[in-house]
Order: C-alpha cells, then sequence, then structure tokens
C-alpha cells in the first residue's frame, strides 16, 4: 500500500505525461513533472498547457522541471512515461537520484529494439530496486480525452496484487476507471502491438478502402497478437480485455491516433521517411514493428500482417502490394485447431 500522501514523479512531458501528470495533481498529490526538453518545460509552465494539446489545463500546484534531481528529490513513487526508445536512457539518468521506491507504473508502449525487452524489463534492469514494485499500465486512453475527463478505462498489471492495487487507487476517479490484471507480459504486448494494426488501418484510410477491410485486419490482428503473445507466456484471456481488443479498437479507428495517421500518410502514397518527417508526435508503431519482426522470427509465430508491414516500412514494399498478398495466401480455417462435428 502507499502512503497517505504520496510524492509522485511523472518522468516524460509529452501529451500523455503531462495528462497524467495533471490528473494525479488535480487529485491533490504533491505531483512533480520532468521533460527533456527546455522549450517544453518552459511553455508548460508560462502557458499551463501543451501546444499540441490546447484542452489540456496543467494545474499551478504541479511542479515542472528539466532537471532530473530536482525532479526526483523527495518522491517515492514513479510514473514511467516517456517514449519506449527512451525509457532505457531515462532511467539511466535517473538511477542515481532514486534513493526511495515505494511504486513504478510504466505506461510506456513498446518492445526495445534488439534487445526485445518489454518496458518494465527495461526499467528493472536500469533500476533493480523496482523489479518488486512495478505495475504496467495500458488501455484504450487518448490524452486528448482523459485531459478534459471523458470517462475512460485502463489496466494496472502487477505480479504482485498489492502494487496493481496501489496503482489503481492512485489513479482512479470518477472518470477514470482502473481495474487489475496479474498478466504483465499480455498486457504490455497488447499495447506495443496492438499500433502496428492501427498502422495497417490507417492505410486502408489513405487508400480509400472501406470499414469491411478494417474490420479483418482489427480481428486478424488481434488473433496475431494472441498467438504471439501466448507463445511469450501471456494469457489469451488478456488480449480480449481493455490492453488487447480495447486498444486495438480506439487505436486502429481514432482521429487522434497518430499511428493510424502515419499509416494513411503511407496509403495515400507518401514514402515512409516523408510520412515520419510530417508527424509531429512519436509513432511508436514504426519502432515496434521491427521488434515485432523479430519476435515473430523468434517465436516461429504466424503473423502475415505484422510482417507485411514490416515490409512497408522497413524494405519499401508497396502497401497496395501487402495488401493483395495478405488476401492471396492459401486460404485455411479461420479458428485454428476447431474441431469439425463429423455426426
Amino acid at each position: 500500500m502507499t502512503k497517505t500522501n504520496p510524492k509522485i514523479c511523472v518522468l516524460g512531458g509529452g501529451s500523455w505525461g503531462a495528462t497524467i501528470a495533471s490528473h494525479l495533481a488535480k487529485k491533490e498529490y504533491s505531483v512533480h513533472l520532468w521533460e527533456f526538453m527546455d522549450s517544453q518545460v518552459e511553455e508548460m509552465k508560462k502557458n499551463r498547457t501543451l501546444p499540441f494539446l490546447k484542452q489540456l489545463q496543467i494545474p499551478q500546484s504541479l511542479f515542472i522541471s528539466s532537471n532530473m534531481e530536482e525532479a526526483l528529490q523527495g518522491t517515492s513513487i514513479i510514473f514511467s512515461v516517456v517514449p519506449s526508445q527512451f525509457v532505457r536512457s531515462t532511467w539511466k539518468k535517473a538511477k542515481p537520484f532514486i534513493s526511495e521506491l515505494e511504486l513504478v507504473a510504466s505506461f510506456s508502449k513498446g518492445i526495445e529494439s534488439d534487445t526485445l525487452k518489454r518496458m518494465s524489463e527495461v526499467i528493472v534492469e536500469e533500476c533493480p530496486m523496482a523489479s518488486e514494485k512495478i505495475a504496467a499500465v495500458s488501455g484504450p486512453s487518448h490524452a486528448e480525452e482523459v485531459a478534459v475527463s471523458i470517462p475512460t478505462a485502463i489496466v494496472a498489471a502487477s505480479k504482485h496484487k498489492a502494487i496493481a492495487e496501489s496503482t489503481q487507487n492512485l489513479l482512479s476517479t470518477s472518470n477514470l476507471r482502473i481495474y487489475t490484471n496479474p498478466d504483465v507480459i499480455g498486457i504490455e504486448l497488447s499495447g506495443a502491438l496492438k499500433n502496428i494494426f492501427a498502422i495497417a488501418c490507417g492505410a486502408c484510410d489513405g487508400l480509400h478502402l472501406g470499414d469491411n477491410t478494417k474490420s479483418a485486419l482489427i480481428t486478424r490482428g488481434l488473433n496475431e497478437m494472441s498467438k504471439l503473445g501466448e507463445k511469450m507466456g501471456a494469457k489469451e484471456t488478456t488480449f480480449f480485455g481493455l490492453a488487447g481488443m480495447g486498444d486495438l479498437v480506439v487505436t486502429c479507428l481514432s482521429q487522434h491516433s497518430r499511428n493510424r495517421l502515419l499509416g494513411e500518410k503511407i496509403g495515400i502514397g507518401k514514402s515512409v521517411k516523408e510520412a515520419l518527417k510530417e508527424m509531429t508526435m512519436v509513432a511508436e508503431g514504426y519502432p515496434t514493428t521491427k521488434s515485432a519482426y523479430q519476435l515473430v522470427k523468434k517465436y516461429n509465430s504466424d503473423c502475415p500482417i505484422i510482417m507485411e508491414i514490416y515490409h512497408v516500412l522497413y524494405e519499401g514494399k508497396n502497401i497496395k502490394d501487402s495488401m493483395h498478398d495478405l488476401l492471396a495466401r492459401p486460404a485455411h480455417g479461420e479458428i485454428e485447431n476447431m474441431q469439425w462435428n463429423l455426426q
């Protein structure tokens, strides 16, 4: 259980990090927000909002700094909300200033390149004292909606029930409902892999394909997520919950989705390089696709959509050819190992 008056440091002042920090500050917790970019820190201090998230109102009580030592001073709970490719470097920087640690909540969605580690694994590797105190938080939760208190439900997962429940209690409000789950692997893989299928659905929008196509991609994408996840030790049922199906649907269909937007740009004919250059915020699905491709190979999992999106993003394959090749594969049954009743 956490202390009565917890002191919390949120690492990462992007749209989600600033939203989570503001959400916690509005609950009258003592909250420090660390952000790497000095210019963004000054913007938040001056205007108490973000230029790319104008609907967010940052409470005056929220302390904001680009100085890691200053941000962590006096805090014992850390919410890690940085893009996945910066999780390791951020925690390397943070570790020397962590003297007491009560709880860590990881909100980052991705799989580290080369090591293929989940975000909680990266954090524990850099800060071993977090090993028994870490939770992963994921689910359908666009900052644009949470910032204005639109009802949202997400999941806090930990191998320790008390840590999951402490995270639940810290975050819960009348507009943000938190469920708990012991399947950390499934929760983190769901949050990472769904971004790949959002790129595919965005490409459908760019190509002016219909709802039928996107529905097929979402459904078969969920199948790929659960098959790969089970081989990696996750529970199948997790992928049919908020962090799996829930986040997959919202990321694939929402106009707020960065990954869907990246796919749409590719679908209308822009090169991957051009599409990435036009993005104003990080699309986690791009680096995650490379990691997922390596995991599919490692675990010998049948994931044709992941493979095709990899070919598009990293090998220059035309998205129209990928769509054609997905449909041209040999026909087979929908549900693997389901038996016919031959009576």
